[in-house]
């Protein structure tokens, strides 16, 4: 499967390694270091990026530049349209043009209304962080015990999940959006993308959300990316504080 995915990958700074000699987190001075899980579902998505574009770069390339006409606020609206659909919501509620953040978030929220999770209250947290190390790689190393080391510019890490563009599945965004949103991260925290499977993004923020209003609004950000985020977690408010304590943050799509 490693060698397989290496040949779509031919475009790119790549480096295959077993898990064993992977050395965490994967860093060299000015570049993202991500390491690539292989996988036979991821296979399928970068042979279908392909199919569509010719190339790996040329969809790259093609994504770009739609992302360069995409505002973050763009991406949330397209994210949360897409879940309103399979409400029966009237449609005030539901058109979403123009609206600012909050607003959208509000939206968003009606799918979740009266759950626990919305509690925005400040509560400390007791969730441990995930610890990205040999033994994690080693449960979602493929059978040959490899992996493959995706090395990109430090400054075009919001291409990752262009050049690796797992998503568009379930309540998984599109890689467009993934791009879009991963760029809004990198601005705001200094994010370090360290690793990616078919269903999974471990991100490294290299600054923290500093007041408690900020943390929500980080929280209110990665609810809407993945609600799964909120999985082992009672409140948003106890996510929020979590993202005040913690540089590591874990997005997995069922």
């Amino acid at each position: 499967m490693v060698e397989e995915l290496s040949q779509h990958f031919k475009e790119c700074d790549i480096e295959v390694v077993s898990v064993q000699d992977v050395s965490l987190p994967a860093h060299e001075e000015g570049k993202h270091s991500i390491c690539i899980l292989p996988s036979g579902n991821l296979a399928e998505m970068l042979e279908d990026a392909i199919e569509e574009a010719g190339t790996l770069s040329d969809y790259v390339h093609q994504q770009l530049e739609a992302a360069r006409s995409m505002t973050v606020e763009d991406a949330w609206r397209h994210i949360i349209e897409s879940q309103l659909m399979y409400t029966d919501l009237p449609s005030e509620q539901t058109d979403l043009e123009g609206k600012s953040f909050e607003d959208l978030y509000k939206a968003y929220a009606l799918i979740w209304e009266g759950e626990e999770l919305l509690d925005e209250q400040h509560s400390e947290a007791e969730k441990a962080p995930l610890h990205f190390d040999a033994k994690w790689l080693q449960e979602y190393a493929d059978e040959d015990d490899s992996l493959i080391v995706l090395k990109l510019p430090q400054e075009a890490g919001n291409e990752a999940p262009l050049w690796v563009p797992m998503g568009g599945f379930n309540d998984c965004p599109l890689p467009l959006y993934q791009s879009v949103i991963m760029k809004h991260f990198q601005e705001k925290y200094a994010i370090t993308i360290l690793a990616v499977t078919d269903d999974t993004w471990i991100v490294q923020a290299g600054s923290r959300p500093q007041t408690y209003e900020d943390a929500l609004k980080l929280a209110k950000e990665h609810f809407i990316f993945c609600h799964y985020v909120l999985d082992d977690c009672p409140t948003l408010g106890y996510y929020a504080d979590y993202l005040m304590k913690h540089d590591t943050w874990y997005f997995w799509w069922d």
